[in-house]
């Protein structure tokens, strides 16, 4: 019985952290695009991870956006992004928003754009993207969002009190 009790103890304890850190953290938009805005993006392009990095922003002038319509995960909307880097680079990244879990979001060519959320490095036409630009669904990652001349999606997101 003691044994039972300690095991089932160990477990809830395991878990409080990630039951306690469900909702994300709001970061803010910045307000301006600036190459440092997209310093971990370019560490991330620099490292080339084989995963998903949580937590990337990036800004830029969209090019254009693209419809996906299929796929298992439905239909998004893919925003093109010129990025400048820190190092003096440019980059072409795309910003892949999921119209069911973020509504649809596209931009026009010459448009602002700034996005949050889980990057991945790609190959082809772009060499990254960031998606889950909504709130939180991971426990260690921030609310996400994108914005596209001003206008911010989501527009809010529950928030954690703090990150440990």
């Amino acid at each position: 019985m003691r044994v039972q009790l300690f095991s089932a103890l160990a477990v809830v304890t395991a878990l409080c952290p990630v039951l306690m850190h469900a909702q994300g953290r709001n970061v803010p938009v910045p307000s301006t695009c600036s190459p440092q805005v997209n310093a971990k993006l370019q560490t991330m392009l620099q490292e080339h991870p084989k995963g998903y990095v949580e937590n990337v922003m990036a800004c830029g002038i969209s090019a254009g956006t693209r419809v996906n319509s299929g796929g298992k995960h439905g239909s998004h909307h893919i925003i093109t992004v010129n990025v400048k880097l820190p190092d003096g680079q440019a980059a072409k990244i795309q910003i892949a928003i999921n119209d069911s879990l973020d509504g649809v979001v596209s931009a026009k060519p010459g448009d602002s754009v700034f996005a949050y959320g889980e990057g991945y490095t790609t190959g082809g036409l772009w060499v990254a993207g960031i998606h889950d630009v909504h709130c939180s669904t991971h426990p260690t990652a921030d609310n996400g969002w994108v914005v596209v001349n001003g206008n911010k999606t989501p527009k809010s997101c529950p928030t954690r009190r703090s990150r440990n």
